[in-house]
């Protein structure tokens, strides 16, 4: 990889900065399929905001999570370092806190008004502690139950949420099908089912918070301080809730076969094929055919969210913010969904359809349409941010800022990236990724380690760790993966991998 920028579309310096504080608004989806949506043919999610924010700014094609983990993930990125170090290394309540600041906490000092709009789940459960206002339910959170969007609902004059789940994956039969739900009053709201809501009102989770963040800066732009607005949506996170509009989108016999979803994941670790092999016992999705109906709904949840966010940038435009707000679009990790032979979730792995997410900046002094090879990651956004706002990034983050690249100088980008695993659900296995141009190796603790040519197997088929041709590119990989534990302090992992 090259980390070199490329310039786009002819509109150039769309954004001129301004002597003004810079505004930030940064919008974080949850357990997107992005994977599916750039290395697939045939109906796809439809992410127009996306493309609007990609063909006005910077573009990051190798975008990847530091951990596939809604909790790590979102802890690293709002202190800027690695789960090893902040100490919230899977999902769960109580774990660990090393004491690092947050951005926020940062960011005050700069005379920052702070907002956070939706999901949290990142170990930090009061965020106004660390100087955030806003609506940020504790844990995972569900907010189609609390009081926040009961007023919604009333301020607005819109019924309630009846969701249709058409179909539910956690029992072994399909004997959750068409049965209806109001959202306000049931506790089905992350569970692995799919379904339409039967009204066409703005009743989603996705148009509760754009409009939460909408009146926030109606609320503060008189207060002539730079902001800095965070929302995090709940989905495409399942359950796959499409709204009325667009339950047509798709067509589901218009989506292709993923690409993966024959493989019997014979050469990945075995507690992978453990885990696949647990996956096709209870899920009554056996064929494409049958995995077709779920996927439709995946991507039109995906689609509708996409859609909704892009209210915020209209307002953004509408309030003549635009020309001084740097707007950051990305995701935690991704979606599993229907790969490697019919994986669902996390999957307890680092396959790409967990790690390669969606990163697009926009903002002041950015060229527009321009893209970037490099190997970048959402822990990057922190640095980033300090150093867009006029601040050094603290010495402790693992993060790098990502303005040396924004500015089209890939020359001093880091060569390689780690992203980290600790295991999910019933799995407790500690792993390492490591990028390195068209390479990802992955060590497993007490198992099968994996490297793949992402340029000839984008869809992570072909383990080539014990083939004797590979070795020499094996044993550069291992020893870089190494190197950087070393520089980062990843001890643990080191002697959990045997990397010593």
């Amino acid at each position: 990889m090259t980390g070199e920028i490329t310039k786009g579309i002819s509109d150039g310096d769309f954004y001129v900065k301004s002597d003004k504080q810079p505004n930030i608004v940064w919008i974080v989806l949850d357990h997107v399929t992005f994977r599916h949506y750039k290395m697939t043919r045939g109906a796809r999610p439809v992410l127009n905001t996306y493309e609007r924010l990609a063909s006005l700014g910077t573009e990051f094609i190798n975008c990847h999570s530091v951990h596939p983990l809604c909790m790590p993930a979102r802890a690293s990125m709002l202190t800027g370092t690695y789960a090893h170090k902040h100490g919230k290394k899977r999902n769960g309540r109580n774990q660990p806190d090393a004491g690092y600041p947050l951005i926020s906490e940062i960011l005050c000092e700069k005379g920052y008004n702070l907002a956070y709009f939706g999901k949290n789940h990142s170990g930090y459960e009061d965020l106004s502690r660390f100087g955030f206002e806003g609506f940020y339910p504790e844990g995972y959170g569900n907010p189609y139950k609390t009081r926040e969007y009961g007023n919604y609902l009333v301020n607005n004059n819109l019924g309630v949420p009846i969701f249709v789940q058409e179909w539910g994956i956690k029992t072994d039969s399909r004997a959750y099908e068409n049965r209806e739900y109001d959202l306000t009053k049931s506790d089905n709201f992350n569970t692995y089912s799919a379904g339409h809501f039967k009204t066409d009102e703005p009743v989603h989770e996705s148009d509760f918070l754009v409009n939460l963040a909408c009146e926030w800066l109606d609320e503060h732009l008189q207060d002539d301080k730079p902001f800095m607005l965070r929302m995090d949506t709940w989905g495409p996170h399942h359950s796959f809730q499409v709204p009325f509009s667009y339950k047509d989108l798709i067509n589901p016999d218009e989506i292709e076969e993923y690409p993966s979803f024959g493989d019997d994941a014979g050469s990945k670790p075995e507690f992978v094929r453990s885990f696949l092999a647990g996956i096709k016992e209870r899920n009554p999705l056996k064929t494409w055919k049958d995995w077709q109906p779920v996927i439709k709904r995946a991507y039109e949840n995906y689609s509708y969210i996409d859609m909704a966010i892009g209210k915020v940038i209209d307002k953004l435009k509408d309030k003549g913010l635009l020309d001084n707000t740097y707007i950051i679009y990305t995701a935690d990790h991704g979606d599993a969904l229907g790969s490697h032979g019919g994986m669902v979730d996390k999957a307890g792995d680092m396959m790409e359809e967990l790690m390669h997410i969606p990163l697009v900046i926009t903002g002041p002094g950015i060229k527009a349409g321009a893209k970037s090879d490099a190997h970048v990651s959402n822990l990057d956004i922190t640095a980033t941010i300090l150093e867009l706002v006029g601040m050094t990034p603290p010495s402790y983050m693992d993060g790098q800022s990502l303005t040396c690249l924004l500015e089209g100088d890939g020359s001093k980008w880091r060569e390689d990236f780690m992203a980290e695993h600790y295991g999910h659900f019933n799995v407790h296995k500690v792993q390492r990724a490591l990028y390195y141009k068209n390479y990802k190796y992955i060590a497993t603790e007490e198992d099968l380690h994996e490297l793949y040519d992402l340029e000839k197997d984008p869809f992570e088929t072909d383990n080539l760790v014990n083939r004797s041709d590979m070795k020499d590119v094996a044993d550069v990989m291992r020893k870089r993966l190494m190197d950087y534990m070393e520089r980062h302090g990843d001890t643990e992992g080191r002697e959990l991998l045997g990397l010593s």
